[in-house]
């Protein structure tokens, strides 16, 4: 129906392309006009919708997409939202084992424990830090109680630290009250034991032990170790060796610093 009124007004238009305009033609034309027009403009709003719907799925798969994108982006913020007290609470951590290490002098970089050594019978420590970072080898890391132990693995991004408990582990250590030094080593991943001090020298349970510098510069001298537990001498009687209870918590360590002038360094002058 709609195909012949067209049909027709266009046969009209042609008659009347030379009529005046108020022949009868001209009246047909009009007629015909006023009958189309409306039934044109309700399939223009009829097609318009279809080519709305499909202009969007067009689209879809960018949307999706898109939308995808906008998730990921909400959930990393909301895991950054979630992490942000704690972030807060190991920057504190930090700053008071900065302010609390004042014994320890010279540049330092701090660092976050990500890991535990994986075998019972190694206690070392993974750090995030590395030689990006200005970490090398045997450089001291510390805590705010005390000596930690000795990087022993530097990576990019990363370290592994050897625990002053650990029994291949070795310090020059010396006692506070009489100044008398000794080889600290580890004994099970809890203690540490002071060896080679001379025989005549008194040694009181509960005397505090501190790094002495005399293992080639590895550690400074003056970082705090750990106190007397019990002392006894050895069987040839030609020296005494004391177990030490460490300061150091090594079941606790969050943070920790790195004594960058310390280690492998050379120094000069």
């Amino acid at each position: 129906m709609l195909a012949a009124l067209l049909a027709a007004t266009a046969t009209v238009v042609t008659l009347d392309f030379r009529e005046n305009p108020g022949g009868p033609i001209r009246r047909i034309q009009d007629f015909a006009v006023s009958i189309v027009a409306p039934l044109q403009d309700g399939m223009a709003n009829i097609a318009r919708p279809v080519g709305d719907f499909l202009s969007t799925l067009a689209q879809a798969g960018s949307l999706k997409e898109e939308n995808s994108d906008l998730r990921a982006e909400i959930d990393r913020l909301e895991a950054d939202q979630r992490r942000l007290p704690e972030i807060e609470r190991e920057l504190e951590r930090l700053r008071a084992l900065t302010q609390q290490t004042d014994w320890a002098a010279g540049a330092k970089v701090g660092a976050r424990v990500i890991g535990i050594g994986p075998s019972n019978h190694e206690w070392t420590l993974f750090l995030d830090r590395g030689a990006a970072d200005g970490l090398k080898l045997d450089m001291a890391v510390i805590s705010s109680e005390g000596l930690v132990g000795k990087v022993i693995l530097v990576g990019r991004r990363y370290s592994t630290v050897l625990m002053v408990i650990d029994p291949q582990h070795s310090a020059g250590a010396r006692l506070t009250e009489t100044g008398e030094t000794g080889v600290l080593s580890g004994v099970d991943g809890e203690r540490l034991r002071l060896e080679l001090i001379d025989p005549n020298t008194p040694v009181k349970v509960g005397e505090t032990v501190v790094t002495s510098g005399y293992d080639r510069g590895i550690f400074p001298p003056g970082i705090p170790i750990g106190r007397v537990a019990s002392v006894s001498k050895t069987r040839d009687g030609l020296s005494q060796s004391a177990i030490l209870l460490p300061f150091v918590d090594f079941t606790r360590l969050d943070v920790v610093l790195i004594l960058l002038e310390s280690g492998s360094v050379v120094r000069t002058g």
